[in-house]
């Protein structure tokens, strides 16, 4: 049984560097670029006739095997199935981990099978062989479609109810489509390797469809290892949410990793701020010219005084660098919180020392949220005897029970 991941932060799941740590590792790759830039350009031609030929030779399945596996093969494709005799031909649902957005291609070549998709790259999914957008079948409902193919059709569907790729030692959280569409699956574990010594990996967060199939290409080859667990069926009164739940244990098990609570959605939105962190603009000065001491603004410390109210550990200079990226309180902490932005917590004594540096900032900035100078009163007289220090208890009372329940963290209150 696979060991749920609870303690695990979203940032430490994915991996971010598409090249080799190691120095020989990275010197190689160096030495093979111009071979695998012009390898790269070949393949996609040589990708273009594979497609082709997979649209003209629909009706001839044998085939069209046939030539699509001699194709891949050029295309540095090999897939190495490490147990097929366990390969239950006859369920229609086979459910995998998802390593890359090319996994399909790997199924379809053994087994003929299908994957619903919405496909992002360079071409409709109509013209990519082995892949399928279920919600085009006249009815957007996807577990009905699913399960009007199961029904009348002998050909296998792929599913990754992860729906993005995963993490390097962590599984997301599996979506309940295949327990809605049968009671009776097969798992299957995908680990996917490249050679040593031009080593790239196969994705990374924040990447796009056609970046990840230039790097597949370029590389030199790609195996795909898949390994065929035992079919599961549903037990008698199993709800959609448990079967799911042993499914995503069971490929966790065998590939030696962890389950995680977190979902695509959730890996989708800090790719959003990991994207955002990295296009953020970096300031470079001259080590001999002293740069310009720019104040911060009214505006700036007022929304810097609401963070630190919510997050006193995080030091000042940090919130203030983020504040002056985002220009939204909520932002930041959130960016602060998903660990986005990485900081040195503050030592309890220089937290009291600053929240006392700061009680004169307060005062200023505590009779308008937008202007130093500014004081803005309510018409309503009951509202004007509602302290300053009552409205400031709420407001940071209502920032942290938002982000706990947004994020369902603990500890903050």
């Amino acid at each position: 049984m696979a060991i749920v991941g609870s303690n695990v932060d979203l940032k430490d799941i994915f991996e971010k560097e598409r090249f080799p740590k190691s120095n020989w590792q990275y010197i190689s790759l160096i030495v093979y670029f111009p071979f695998g830039l012009i390898l790269a350009v070949l393949r996609f031609f040589i990708g273009l006739h594979a497609c082709l030929v997979a649209l003209l030779l629909t009706h001839t399945p044998f085939i069209r095997s046939i030539v699509l596996r001699m194709l891949c093969l050029v295309l540095g494709i090999n897939v190495e199935q490490e147990n097929k005799q366990e390969r239950d031909k006859s369920t229609r649902v086979i459910v995998a981990n998802c390593v890359t957005r090319f996994d399909y291609i790997a199924f379809h070549l053994t087994t003929d099978c299908i994957s619903h998709s919405k496909w992002d790259g360079l071409f409709p999914v109509s013209l990519l062989p082995g892949l399928h957008d279920f919600t085009l079948d006249g009815n957007h409902n996807i577990v009905e479609n699913l399960r009007s193919h199961i029904e009348n059709n002998d050909t296998p569907v792929l599913l990754q109810p992860e729906e993005t790729t995963s993490g390097k030692q962590y599984l997301l959280k599996f979506n309940t489509t295949p327990a809605e569409i049968c009671d009776r699956v097969q798992p299957c574990a995908v680990i996917v390797e490249r050679p040593i010594w031009a080593n790239t990996a196969p994705t990374v967060l924040g990447s796009s469809s056609s970046t990840d199939l230039f790097w597949f290409l370029f590389s030199p080859y790609t195996v795909f290892k898949l390994r065929y667990l035992n079919v599961l069926h549903r037990e008698g009164d199993e709800t959609d949410e448990a079967f799911t739940e042993r499914m995503s244990a069971v490929i966790a098990s065998a590939l030696t990793v962890k389950t995680s609570s977190f979902t695509a959605k959730d890996k989708a939105e800090y790719e959003k701020r990991y994207i955002d962190e990295l296009n953020r603009p970096v300031l470079v000065t001259s080590p001999y010219v002293p740069a310009p001491v720019r104040q911060p603004s009214p505006e700036l410390i007022r929304m810097s005084l609401q963070v630190a109210e919510v997050l006193p550990y995080v030091p000042r200079e940090v919130i203030m660098r983020d504040l002056s990226r985002t220009r939204s309180v909520d932002m930041t902490i959130s960016n602060i919180l998903e660990g986005v932005v990485s900081y040195t917590p503050l030592t309890a004594s220089q937290q009291q020392q600053l929240q006392a540096s700061a009680q004169p900032l307060r005062t200023l900035h505590s009779s308008s949220p937008s202007s130093v100078n500014e004081v803005v009163f309510s018409k309503s007289s009951q509202d004007r005897m509602v302290s300053f220090k009552e409205r400031k208890a709420r407001m940071i009372e209502e920032a942290r029970r938002r982000y706990i329940e947004k994020k369902g963290l603990k500890g903050l209150d």
